[in-house]
């Protein structure tokens, strides 16, 4: 008897909105096995938890440091089994591959005018 008080007292969690703040969202299906909520002032769709996914910023300072002491995206690959072009566009956004000038670029044919 006491537990069925217990659920009946119980006041729903309201879930805050990421987008706009409001607290006043419904349950709105799942997706992935998370319960998904949908927001009654934005009508954003939303879950409760986000989690990170990705790499962390200490594994890619380690793999860009391989890579500035001369080992190559495969052997990088190899050693840690991140893929060569994730540690490619690493190397890219921290500046460590060189700037191919535009003029190398072009095509020959337009040089024997």
């Amino acid at each position: 008897m006491v537990l069925s008080q217990c659920i009946l007292e119980s006041k729903p969690i309201s879930m805050k909105c990421p987008h706009c703040g409001s607290e006043q969202s419904q349950k709105d299906g799942h997706r992935r096995g998370k319960q998904n909520y949908r927001c009654k002032n934005c009508s954003r769709q939303f879950i409760e938890t986000y989690v990170h996914r990705g790499y962390s910023d200490d594994t890619r300072q380690i793999c860009t440091r391989m890579y500035h002491s001369g080992l190559t995206l495969r052997e990088i690959e190899g050693l840690t089994g991140i893929s060569h072009s994730t540690i490619y566009n690493w190397a890219k956004q921290e500046g460590l591959l060189p700037i191919v000038p535009k003029e190398n670029l072009t095509s020959d044919d337009s040089d024997s005018g």
